[in-house]
C-alpha cells in the first residue's frame, strides 16, 4: 500500500513539474511598407526557434476581423483601427510605434481630375476602415468639399487596382500606389498634409502580454534588428522583400520616403506610461474620430500604451 502511494506521489510530482507547451504568438498584418521589418526579421531567422507566427492577410478589415474572433494575439494596424477595437472592449495595448505616415497614404484621381473640388459628383473608392476615412476627410476638408458631394465605394486594399478601373478616385497606399501612378493616376492629397493623424502601431492583447511576455519582447527585438539591416544595407534588404510587395527594390526604398520610422529611443519616449506623447495623440485622434462619426464614444481608457516590452536603449 505504501509503495503504491509513493508511486502516485512521484507521478503527480512529475506531471506537476511538466510545463505546458508555449502557445504561438500570432501577429497579423496587411501589406504596407512600415510593417515589412517584421517580415525581414522572420526571413533573416531572427524568430527561428520561437512560436512567433506572422500572418499576412489581404486587408486591414481581415486583420480586424481575425483579432475580434480571437484568431490573432496581436497585429500591425493604424492607431485609428486600434481605437475601433478598444471601442468594442477588446483589451489590447500599443507596444510599438512602427511609423508615422508622412505621404505614404494618398488620394489619387483619374487623369483629367485636377483638384479635390473636381471630385464633386464623382465616385471615390477606399477601404472604409477608419484610416481611409481619415485621409479622405482631411482631403475634402482642405478643399471645403462635403462628403455628401461624392459617392463612396468600399474597396478592400488587395482590390485597389481593379477598383480604380471603375471609379474616379481612390484612397490608397503601397504597393498599389506605385502601380496606380504608373497607370497615370494623379496625386491630389497625401498624409503629409495631416501630420500625426495616421500612425501605424503594433498592438497585442493584454492576455498575450501576460502569458507570452518573452515572445512579445523577441518579436519587437527582431523588428529593431531588421530596422538596423534596412539602415546598414538598404538595397540588399529591399531585395529580400521585393517579392512580397511586388515592387522593385528601389521602389520599396522610395516608398519609405513617405514614412517616418521612430527609433528605439523615440519609441521609449512616445510610449512612456507616465509622460509619453502617445497618450495625447490617442486623445486627439479619439476626439477627431468621434466628431467624424468613426467612433461612437471617446476612448477614455488611459493605460493603452506601454514601453515595457521594448528593448533597452544602449547609451
Amino acid at each position: 500500500m505504501y509503495k503504491r502511494y509513493f508511486i502516485l506521489v512521484v507521478v503527480a510530482l512529475l506531471f506537476g513539474c511538466t510545463s505546458r507547451p508555449e502557445e504561438p504568438l500570432r501577429i497579423g498584418s496587411n501589406s504596407w511598407p512600415g510593417y515589412e521589418p517584421l517580415y525581414i526579421a522572420r526571413d533573416k531567422g531572427f524568430y527561428d526557434g520561437t512560436k512567433i507566427q506572422l500572418v499576412a492577410l489581404p486587408s486591414a478589415s481581415d486583420v480586424l476581423a481575425a483579432l475580434r474572433s480571437g484568431n490573432l494575439e496581436g497585429a500591425a494596424l493604424t492607431l485609428d483601427e486600434s481605437l475601433t477595437l478598444l471601442e468594442d472592449n477588446i483589451d489590447l495595448k500599443v507596444v510599438l510605434i512602427m511609423d508615422f505616415s508622412d505621404g505614404g497614404d494618398v488620394l489619387l484621381a483619374k487623369p483629367g481630375i485636377d483638384s479635390i473640388s473636381d471630385l464633386k459628383g464623382k465616385t471615390v473608392a477606399l477601404e472604409t476602415t477608419a484610416v481611409g476615412a481619415i485621409l479622405l476627410d482631411g482631403a475634402l476638408t482642405s478643399a471645403n468639399v462635403s462628403i455628401d458631394d461624392i459617392t463612396i465605394q468600399n474597396c478592400m486594399v488587395d482590390k485597389h487596382l481593379q477598383c480604380y478601373e471603375h471609379v474616379d478616385a481612390i484612397v490608397t497606399f503601397e504597393p498599389a500606389l506605385t502601380r496606380l501612378r504608373e497607370l497615370g493616376a494623379k496625386l491630389l492629397f497625401d498624409s503629409s498634409q495631416i501630420p500625426g493623424r495616421i500612425v501605424d502601431v503594433l498592438v497585442v492583447s493584454e492576455m498575450a502580454l501576460k502569458k507570452q511576455e518573452g515572445l512579445v519582447k523577441k518579436l519587437i527585438a527582431g523588428y529593431f534588428q531588421a530596422r538596423q539591416l534596412l539602415d546598414e544595407s538598404p538595397l540588399e534588404t529591399a531585395e529580400s522583400i521585393s517579392p512580397r510587395l511586388g515592387l522593385a527594390p528601389q521602389q520599396i526604398l522610395d516608398s519609405f520616403e513617405g514614412l517616418k520610422l521612430p527609433s528605439l529611443s523615440e519609441n521609449h519616449q512616445y510610449l512612456d506610461e507616465h509622460n509619453g506623447a502617445m497618450k495625447a495623440i490617442v486623445k486627439e485622434l479619439s476626439t477627431l474620430m468621434v466628431d467624424k462619426a468613426l467612433l461612437s464614444r471617446e476612448i477614455k481608457k488611459t493605460d493603452i500604451v506601454t514601453s515595457q516590452f521594448l528593448p533597452a536603449v544602449n547609451h
